[in-house]
């Protein structure tokens, strides 16, 4: 293999980024077989919750079980590059989150390329966000300990959604923790231009993805899709950053933290060595395990 990726992710990096590309639409197929469905330690609930322009989307919020007072919530936006539906390893995840952190997750199905572009995706899940904010106590979820997190696009959401909220003077979430966010339309950093044929991801998957989601848009009025264009990260929550060695979207995650240093933001950036993007479906991984280990701990923190 061209990187010295860890061995136990070896499985998963024999799909290159130009097979997940091309193949979506046969993934979603089987993705979409997949169910999260109820366990011995949590229980998942459907909801139908508002979407872009009015249209409704379906959520899915996962509780631990036997939960009683008002717990705290994630707000989960799975990745994909916008064109893929959530995986097993997105509701392992997600069942992980609200077992160990004792929480809920609320995980949005928002809409996706080619057929819905930007801002179908982002307006999505910020509509959902905002109805959990005004149902929180029909939910039985304290609205004060939120945080939003999503990995690859999910990510991007993630970060998206915090800014809107912002900007749009709602209550903010106490945390983000953003796992290999695509956060840069430029594609102009040196991982960028490096990583051209990387497992799972890779830089011209990432320009097909710009190229679909931003297609036809005015550039001057895409102002949440790239959030390294945004002008200001005043006021941004506290923030974990997990970042990939072998991946293209590596150093527009560890620009994101320097930026929220810069402002004073507290931030947490970890590196992955040995890691490709995806790394974190190899669940049974040592880095598959510490990785996802290390941010439930820095979710306590944060609700604590």
């Amino acid at each position: 293999m061209k990187y010295d990726i860890d061995n136990e992710l070896k499985k998963i990096a024999r799909f290159h980024g130009s097979i997940v590309c091309n193949l979506y639409p046969v993934l979603n197929f089987v993705y979409q077989t997949n169910k999260c469905k109820s366990d011995d330690k949590v229980t998942v609930k459907k909801y139908s919750t508002p979407g872009y322009k009015n249209d409704n989307i379906s959520t899915l919020v996962i509780e631990p079980k036997q939960c009683g007072d008002s717990l705290p919530c994630i707000m989960f936006f799975h990745g994909g590059g916008f064109l893929l539906k959530a995986s097993n390893a997105h509701y392992k995840i997600a069942k992980l989150y609200a077992e160990k952190s004792n929480c809920k997750v609320v995980l949005p199905d928002y809409r996706l390329l080619p057929k819905h572009r930007y801002p179908v995706a982002i307006e999505d899940c910020y509509n959902t966000y905002l109805w959990v904010l005004q149902n929180a106590e029909m939910l039985n979820i304290n609205r004060d300990k939120m945080i939003a997190t999503g990995d690859s696009a999910g990510g991007n959401i993630a970060a998206a959604v915090t800014l809107m909220l912002r900007d749009n003077k709602k209550q903010i979430p106490k945390g983000t923790l953003l796992i290999y966010p695509v956060l840069d339309k430029s594609m102009s950093t040196e991982s960028m231009k490096r990583y051209t044929d990387t497992p799972i991801w890779d830089s011209r998957c990432t320009e097909l993805f710009w190229k679909i989601y931003l297609e036809n848009q005015d550039m001057t009025q895409v102002k949440y899709a790239s959030i390294m264009d945004v002008d200001s990260l005043e006021l941004f929550p506290k923030t974990y950053v997990e970042v990939a060695e072998f991946d293209c979207l590596h150093d527009e995650g560890v620009a994101f933290a320097e930026r929220l240093k810069n402002v004073n933001i507290p931030v947490e950036l970890h590196e992955i060595q040995g890691g490709c993007h995806g790394y974190e479906a190899a669940l049974n991984s040592k880095i598959g395990k510490d990785s996802v280990d290390t941010r439930i701990k820095w979710i306590q923190s944060i609700f604590d």
